[in-house]
């Protein structure tokens, strides 16, 4: 059966499509016509004030002048000046940084951010936990501390990072708590908890070791990479302990690092174990470890893995013995001079001492 289809129609047709068409291009030219009088607009308020804001910024407003200026800006401005003074709050440090800080307190910023951690807006959680930790209010700590168990993972990630900012170490424990979900679908991500853990002061020490013993392994995977990211000599007996009994692979590659670095040579036979575990991952974390406690004895546990079937394994332990001085590299040119298996290791380590040694 034949349809047919009459002209007129066709012709509405296409003139509902030239009238969408004229639409989006008059949307397309506003959006940009509007934005480019923003930003010219934003320009003609923030010229007049930009050497104030870098006067400031760079710690050199010794008559507290410039910060007058800035804070004394007409309200209709204020919300501008705010952006512009946070981003420059991410930048710096110290007294520059309580001057940022002091323009913010004056508009009210503090205030609005405290009443805007319990807001419904996701977004508005998560821009005033942010607002308060670059502005360092150090008593707004146990307010940002609760958003840590947020149901929104940005809003969780964001307040950790305000917390590392101030420096709240009464937060460390909640942090950790915040790695292994619990009614949420993910936990604070393992980066975010490891850089608040190495900004904190004391008692973090107490926390990281109880962390190492977590039924959670991502908790315990945060705290071995604490452990072996800042001085925690405490936790030697626990990363010991928890050693033998770890399944979880990545886990285990962080507690060696940690045993690395809190360890001793007492920790060597220890070690020598696991650069023959089935995770390659896992044995390179060991051969590192052994590096890292740089002693003749694991110069000698060392020399073995050389002949190792895996290459990453074997030149990974070449590496360490030319690291580890004179006593290492004398292994190296005794292997490198024979025809086994350890020989292309070897040479290969001495090679790359001799490019970093040229330098």
């Amino acid at each position: 059966m034949e349809s047919h289809v009459s002209a007129q129609l066709l012709w509405w047709v296409l003139w509902a499509m030239v009238f969408a068409a004229a639409v989006l291009l008059a949307i397309v030219v506003g959006s940009r016509c509007g934005r480019t009088w923003r930003v010219r607009r934003e320009q003609a308020v923030l010229t007049p004030l930009r050497p104030a804001l870098l006067e400031v910024a760079s710690g050199e407003d010794d008559d507290s002048s410039a910060l007058a200026r800035l804070t004394a800006v007409a309200p209709r401005h204020v919300a501008l000046v705010d952006r512009t003074v946070s981003v420059l709050l991410s930048k710096v440090r110290g007294d520059p940084a309580r001057a940022l800080a002091q323009v913010l307190r004056t508009h009210g910023r503090a205030q609005w951010a405290r009443r805007g951690l319990t807001s419904a807006s996701a977004v508005r959680r998560a821009h005033s936990a942010w607002t308060l930790g670059l502005m360092r209010e150090i008593d707004a700590g146990p307010q940002i501390t609760p958003l840590l168990q947020d149901r929104s993972a940005d809003v969780v990630v964001t307040a950790a990072r305000a917390l590392t900012l101030i420096g709240d170490g009464g937060a460390a424990r909640a942090v950790v708590r915040a790695v292994a979900p619990r009614r949420r679908p993910q936990g604070l991500p393992s980066w975010a908890a490891v850089e608040s853990l190495c900004a904190f002061g004391e008692p973090v020490g107490s926390v990281v070791v109880e962390a190492l013993q977590h039924p959670h392994p991502a908790v315990r995977h945060v705290a071995a990479t604490v452990v072996d990211a800042r001085p925690v000599p405490q936790a030697g007996p626990a990363v010991r302990a928890r050693l033998p009994e770890e399944q979880d692979a990545r886990t285990l590659t962080a507690m060696l690092g940690a045993l690395g670095r809190v360890g001793s040579v007492d920790d060597l036979p220890l070690l020598c174990r696991f650069t023959e575990h089935e995770d390659e991952q896992v044995g390179l974390a060991a051969v590192g470890a052994l590096e890292r406690l740089g002693s003749s004895a694991a110069v000698e546990a060392l020399c073995p893995l050389l002949a190792d079937p895996r290459p990453r394994v074997a030149e990974r332990a070449a590496t360490a013995l030319a690291e580890l001085g004179p006593g290492g590299r004398t292994h190296l040119q005794a292997a490198a001079a024979l025809d086994g298996p350890a020989a292309g290791p070897s040479r290969y380590a001495l090679q790359m001492a001799g490019l970093r040694g040229g330098r």
